[in-house]
């Protein structure tokens, strides 16, 4: 099998580190943090940056004892389990794209502020395009250009720094103090974007050399060249420039930039600082298709996400995946950069709590090998753990507006139950749980997409007569089976096959008081699928069944097997719903006659019918 190539040694990693991290925060932030601090918001930069510097070291600790290319999702699968793990991918995820997001816009504001939507669109497009075709060509070209954007982003941080100092007057500083106090923290909130972007890196994991050792010692020396970096760009900006001046300004270092090298060096600089943060950009890109192939890898993602180029060495379908969703994204987000940091922020902060959670569980394991050992240790972690609590506590008790964004948060994060849901069913067992656990609520809400309309249709496509032997195969609550027995008459036998217990027990009352004919057998599938003769049923029906199997082909070819010859199947599977994708066999009509193709069948045909945001399929095939 394909596998990713280790070309990022130490010096390497540590560049990337910084371009990931490095994001739109430290060129945007500085303003908005003295718009609530004043000159004291640098106070709120150094407790900022000194917590950056402590969730280095819980990151060092866990991408050393799992240097994987999933990062956090396979740290949560090492500490909790496999919801918990899918959750904690799914989080990193909705962050990663808005992040990109969010650092196009910002630099397209640093770059053109007052461009027209639709070339800030065609740029936003243009520089996506760009740096997926670079993750495509594999991670040396990746690596290189990464690089260069690493040295910028050092290089105009530290020229405005040396050219500033000799300018800074101590007044601007004055008055320091700031009431109420909590400004202080309310700015923390903010800043703490500036430091974010560990997750990224660990999910390069698996082409850094020698990652147990290179990847730990490269995000703390990272992480610590940021935060000097940081604090003293600030402190220089705020030296240099009045703070109700400098907190004004939608581009501040533009701004600065212009008072210390005129208008053209102005302009340089801005232009440096929009390379810096699609730098930046570039680094997410080439980065998330990794966690994507991650969870591919663990069934937990779409199964194609998994397959790694064999030229190129990268996750191409992951990579071609991720483009489409960055650019529907880019195009949400491209109206406003606050919007877009301030949903950053507290699904950030969540990601980090259960980071912070997952270092804790795995301390408490003796059997791990640890290759760095973090200094800060579980109490250190439960501090830092209460710190980004506290941050999100303010920010929703004195930020207009954000208990609305928070349960915006809330909801795009619970999005992720029914997809880790939709990709579970393909498992027989989490099958059989789930339906045991909610029979009662799916077959209340069933009706509204299968009903009298589509039960007739897929009874009348399967053929079925008086004295036939008709198996519904997945028969759950027994939708079909009063008139399937209709159907077939007292001489004909109707099978209902399923899983859940529970889903078999409600067919029983429903037969018991609806229907007392005896033509009626009803039979639970274990772990293994019912056995039945060759040639032994003259229909057979599905309804919603394809589209939980992990290898629906198999299945087909024995419901063929069992079905005699020039007899019919009919099948009713849902497509798109919601919005959500339905598996690769099930995408379109081609895709769905193939696979019937595949499994033997002929004379095979399909509609398409849509109903409340669910596109359905009706099949139709002979043995």
């Amino acid at each position: 099998m394909t596998e990713l190539e280790r070309v990022a040694g130490f010096k390497a990693m540590i560049f990337l580190c910084i371009n990931a991290i490095i994001g739109t925060g430290l060129f945007f932030l500085p303003s908005i943090g003295a718009s609530y601090a004043g000159p004291a918001s640098i106070v709120s930069w150094i407790i900022v940056g000194t917590s950056a510097i402590f969730m280095s070291f819980i990151f060092a600790e866990l991408v050393g004892m799992y240097p994987k290319a999933g990062g956090v999702f396979e740290y949560a699968k090492q500490a909790f389990g496999e919801f918990e793990s899918f959750m904690m991918g799914w989080i990193s995820w909705l962050v990663a794209n808005v992040t990109i997001s969010m650092l196009i816009v910002g630099g397209i504001y640093y770059l053109l502020p007052g461009t027209h939507f639709i070339l800030k669109i065609i740029i936003s497009s243009i520089i996506l395009i760009l740096f997926n075709v670079v993750s495509y060509l594999g991670m040396k070209t990746s690596v290189k250009i990464l690089i260069f954007f690493s040295l910028l982003t050092l290089l105009i941080p530290s020229v405005l720094i040396i050219a500033g100092i000799p300018r800074i007057d101590l007044s601007n500083f004055k008055p320091f103090i700031v009431y109420p106090i909590s400004s202080l923290f309310i700015a923390m909130f903010y800043i703490s974007e500036t430091f974010i972007g560990w997750e990224s890196i660990t999910f390069l994991s698996e082409e850094a050399k020698n990652p147990r050792k290179t990847m730990p010692k490269s995000i703390i020396i990272s992480t610590a060249i940021i935060v000097a970096l940081s604090i003293l760009l600030v402190f220089v900006s705020l030296g240099v420039m009045n703070w109700r001046d400098f907190s004004r300004c939608s581009a501040p270092f533009y701004d600065l930039s212009k008072i210390l090298f005129g208008t053209i060096g102005g302009e340089i600089v801005s232009l440096s600082i929009f390379a810096i943060i699609i730098g930046a950009a570039a680094s997410w890109i080439v980065s998330t298709p990794r966690l994507l192939m991650a969870m591919a890898r663990e069934k937990l993602f779409l199964k194609s996400c998994k397959s790694i180029h064999e030229k190129f060495k990268t996750p191409h379908t992951a990579i071609l995946f991720q483009t489409i969703v960055s650019f529907f994204v880019i195009l949400l987000g491209l109206g406003d950069y606050k919007l877009l940091l301030s949903l950053l922020l507290p699904l950030v902060i969540i990601m980090y709590l259960i980071v912070i959670a997952t270092f804790i569980k795995l301390r408490e394991r003796t059997d791990i090998k640890r290759p760095f050992r973090s200094k800060i240790g579980s109490h250190g972690a439960y501090i830092l753990g209460l710190f980004n609590i506290m941050l999100l506590l303010l920010w929703l008790l004195y930020r207009e507006h954000s208990i609305h964004t928070f349960v915006i948060c809330l909801g795009l994060i619970s999005l992720g139950i029914p997809i880790y849901i939709l990709i579970k069913l393909q498992d027989r067992r989490f099958a059989e749980f789930f339906f045991d656990h909610i029979s009662g609520f799916y077959n209340l809400l069933l009706p509204f997409w299968y009903g009298e309309r589509e039960r007739r249709e897929v009874i009348r496509n399967a053929g079925v007569r008086k004295g036939y032997k008709v198996l519904d195969y997945g028969c759950g609550g027994g939708a079909n089976l009063l008139e399937l027995s209709k159907d077939v008459g007292e001489n004909g036998k109707v099978v209902g096959v399923d899983i859940s217990k529970k889903q078999l027990e409600r067919s029983v009352k429903i037969v018991r008081k609806y229907h007392k004919r005896e033509n009626i057998i009803l039979i639970k599938e274990e772990e293994k699928r019912v056995q039945f003769e060759k040639n032994t049923f003259d229909s057979i029906i599905s309804v919603g069944v394809i589209s939980y199997q992990e290898n629906p082909i198999e299945l087909l070819k024995e419901l063929r097997r069992i079905l005699k010859p020039r007899k019919k199947i009919s099948i009713l599977e849902f497509g798109k719903s919601l919005f959500i994708s339905p598996p690769e066999d099930l995408r379109d009509r081609n895709s769905i006659r193939k696979l019937f193709k595949e499994a033997g069948f002929k004379n095979i045909k399909i509609r398409e019918k849509r109903k409340l945001f669910t596109k359905y399929y009706f099949i139709t095939a002979e043995k």
